[in-house]
């Protein structure tokens, strides 16, 4: 199986972005890869008004996007299209971007392989890929890594880690799929595609993951910033995980020209509110995208901040969007209240004006 690599190299200016290169071919690129561990140093301020501001983020170093793929089935050049697509929606997007997809097979088991992957909750599967093509993927992150121009010193020193456990679920036939941040100006998706993703499935995992991939402040740069330890931070996971899996359905809907993304979110969380009655917002992304739905109805967020990632512009989403939070626990107790009449799934008015 051969790899067809797709790099784009763009500069800043003061108009925007203007391409200026575009190389195509099977040699080994620049390549952007993963690093398991968050960035330790953030450049950010704290405003008079007590509120959490950021930085912004100047670059006039080359901007390069990178879309890379060793699946038959879906080729570089359309993971290029995905990588550039994600990136358009984004109002702040990193200097540098790439996605990567490679494909695994069935499953050995069906528990996860902890013991495997560092403690990691992924399941080994068979491979797809020869060894060489394994080792080349393994390469292609590595090389990325290796070449990226923006980083610090102290996330160019996670690198050599970030590259063994990126490296660990690739030979493993992890079934992974992340968005690692070699630093705040770096960033990528990473996606082994099983025998039991389709393609509409691929499109929206892929663009899930370069959603988080894309925001600027989730839970680990947030963290040092609020002084609260990561873990203790796990209750805000669902806005993170719901708004990434919004713009991932919406993302795949939009390039096959359909604009049934909504009805998709709420026909998901239904059917899985139906087999558990009992599930909280806490439980799973599909009942956590349906709880956007509900807050775009009620007013609560607006669509174009979801799609372009500008709730994480700043850290001011962990108070806002806390279970605790002015409104919210009329989102937690009224996420599970969708109906189903006329061949459309809806939320009750009640839910809506309530």
């Amino acid at each position: 199986m051969s790899k067809n690599v797709i790099y784009r190299l763009h500069r800043q200016a003061a108009s925007g972005l203007a391409l200026v290169l575009i190389l195509s071919g099977c040699a080994t690129v620049e390549s952007e890869g993963p690093s398991a561990t968050p960035s330790a140093e953030q450049e950010t301020q704290q405003g008079q008004s007590g509120s959490l501001e950021t930085e912004p983020r100047e670059t006039d170093r080359p901007v390069t996007r990178v879309g890379v793929s060793f699946d038959s089935q879906i080729p570089s050049s359309e993971v290029m299209l995905w990588v550039e697509a994600a990136v358009a929606e984004m109002s702040d997007p990193p200097a540098d971007f790439m996605g990567l997809i490679w494909p695994i097979g069935e499953a050995l088991d069906d528990d996860p392989d902890p013991e495997i992957f560092d403690g990691a909750s992924f399941r080994a599967h068979s491979h797809v890929l020869s060894s060489d093509e394994v080792e080349d993927t393994v390469r292609q992150f590595e090389d990325w890594q290796l070449g990226l121009l923006g980083c610090t010193e102290q996330e160019r020193r996670d690198f050599q880690d970030g590259s063994r456990v990126v490296g660990m679920w690739i030979r493993g036939a992890a079934d992974v799929a992340t968005a690692p941040d070699p630093c705040m100006e770096s960033r990528a998706v990473i996606y082994a595609r099983t025998a039991e993703h389709d393609k509409t499935t691929a499109t929206e995992i892929f663009f899930h993951e370069a959603y988080h991939g894309l925001s600027n402040y989730l839970l680990n740069r947030c963290s040092p910033i609020v002084g609260i330890d990561e873990d203790d931070l796990n209750p805000l996971r669902w806005f993170a995980e719901g708004t990434a899996d919004y713009f991932g359905v919406f993302m795949a809907a939009k390039l096959e020209g359909r604009e049934d993304h909504r009805q998709k979110l709420l026909e998901r969380a239904y059917l899985d509110l139906k087999g558990d009655p009992s599930m909280t917002l806490f439980d799973n992304t599909y009942v956590q995208s349906a709880a956007m739905i509900l807050m775009l109805e009620r007013s609560q967020v607006s669509e174009e901040k979801i799609l372009d990632g500008s709730y994480f512009h700043n850290c001011e989403w962990i108070e806002d969007f806390a279970p605790e939070a002015k409104d919210m626990q009329f989102v937690f107790d009224n996420f599970n209240t969708i109906e189903f009449s006329d061949g459309v799934y809806r939320y009750p008015e009640e839910a809506i004006s309530g």
